[in-house]
Parts: C-alpha cells; sequence; structure tokens
C-alpha cells in the first residue's frame, strides 16, 4: 500500500514540472509538444513549414542527444541544436 502511494507521489511531481513554454531543445526524448512559434530566421521557418512543422504541428522528440529528432506528421525531421532553441513549443501530457 504504501508503495502504491509513494509511486503515484512521484509519478505526479514531473507532470507538476513540466514547464508551460520551453524550447524544443529543452524536451527530452518521448516528450510530445505542440509548437507555439519559431523565433528563427525568415528562411529557416518557411524552410520548416515547407516539412510540416509549423505553428501549431503537435511533433514528437525521438532523440534529444546530439540535436533533435523529431517525428512531424510521419516524417522524420532531424534539427541542430541552435535551431531547435529558437522554436517555442507546449509540452503536452501523455
Amino acid at each position: 500500500m504504501l508503495k502504491r502511494l509513494f509511486r503515484k507521489k512521484a509519478a505526479a511531481e514531473p507532470a507538476a514540472a513540466r514547464c508551460a513554454e520551453c524550447p524544443l531543445a529543452a524536451c527530452a526524448s518521448g516528450c510530445r509538444a505542440a509548437v507555439l512559434r519559431m523565433d528563427c530566421d525568415h528562411d529557416e521557418a518557411t524552410r520548416l513549414r515547407g516539412m510540416g512543422l509549423f505553428e501549431g504541428s503537435c511533433i514528437h522528440v525521438l532523440d534529444s542527444r546530439n540535436g533533435m529528432l523529431l517525428e512531424v506528421k510521419g516524417a522524420r525531421l532531424a534539427l541542430g541544436q541552435a535551431l531547435a532553441s529558437a522554436i517555442r513549443v507546449l509540452p503536452l501530457a501523455g
């Protein structure tokens, strides 16, 4: 019984610590998020929008070790750390 109580409490802490808005570079592997805005150059933002990464799109972070590997609308997209830092996202639950 005590193990269950402590396990539930520990599981609730990361959800409370989740940020409201953060850079994409701060998201860990397995995180799902919605893109809020892209604070990068106009040319880079246009290129990303053409590949399906735009404001309001949902993404899934597949790997965050060296840059970011994302799944966007069924396609994989790799971004460097600097570009991922310029994209603001809202982490989603689950």
